[in-house]
């Protein structure tokens, strides 16, 4: 079976997360996409971030345990279709402004404290609740 490894990223500004609606699949999702060869996760993240907003972000340490790449809040796989076996890293990162870049990718944004507010799967419903939970450790 094909895998396709991902990164979803969970931008946080006053409280709240960026959530945009992806223009190909119709629903509210946080911005990410697919890892390219050699890249970690956290390298992805940064790419994407940057691609998809123009923002750049601070990624915080101390979210996960030892070792974990920073910002690291939660892994989730599901089935892709044609691509098989969708593996994704989810971050968190505290951007400064909510003056974004143009990107064709989604078609409308919005900044949720709440997810469920929104159209979008349970998956990204929960991850919100646990980006705005998360701080960095001792």
């Amino acid at each position: 079976m094909r895998r396709a490894f991902s990164v979803a990223i969970f931008c946080r500004n006053e409280g709240e997360i960026l959530l945009v609606r992806h223009r190909r699949l119709g629903t509210w999702l946080p911005v990410g996409g697919e890892m390219e060869p050699g890249e970690t996760p956290l390298e992805a993240a940064r790419r994407e971030l940057r691609e998809e907003t123009g923002l750049e972000g601070s990624f915080p340490v101390g979210l996960g345990v030892d070792g974990s790449p920073p910002g690291l809040i939660g892994y989730e796989e599901h089935p892709a279709g044609s691509k098989g076996l969708h593996m994704n890293f989810a971050f968190v990162a505290d951007v400064a402004t909510r003056t974004l870049g143009r990107c064709d990718e989604y078609d409308d944004v919005v900044w949720v404290s709440d997810a469920s507010a929104v159209q979008c799967p349970k998956n990204v419903v929960q991850l919100v609740a646990l980006a705005l939970r998360s701080t960095t450790g001792p």
